[in-house]
């Protein structure tokens, strides 16, 4: 996961955030590989509640727990992580 590919798993979480008030999300990126800087701003949004104002402009409450990966080496998501986890954000938003 990139910092880039990072942005549409935003929409995603904020999606889900808007279907249920309250709802905790879990974004698990245990299997991926993701680079530092999108595992920074994972971490910030969970610390301070709140999606980046670009994405979310209101700056709804939003919990967000990451389960982060063991090796946080730089390279780009697989395709079957990024399904993983986006049925992983869909199922929670259910």
């Amino acid at each position: 996961m990139t910092a880039k590919s990072l942005q549409a798993l935003y929409v995603v979480v904020k999606r889900a955030n808007h279907l249920k008030e309250g709802l905790h999300l879990v974004v698990d990126v245990s299997h991926a590989r993701v680079e530092p800087a999108a595992m920074e701003q994972l971490q910030a949004c969970s610390e301070s509640h709140h999606l980046p104002e670009s994405i979310d402009p209101l700056q709804s409450e939003c919990n967000i727990s990451v389960l982060a990966p063991t090796d946080l080496a730089p390279a780009r998501l697989g395709t079957h992580a990024a399904t993983r986890i986006r049925n992983r954000a869909m199922s929670l938003a259910a």
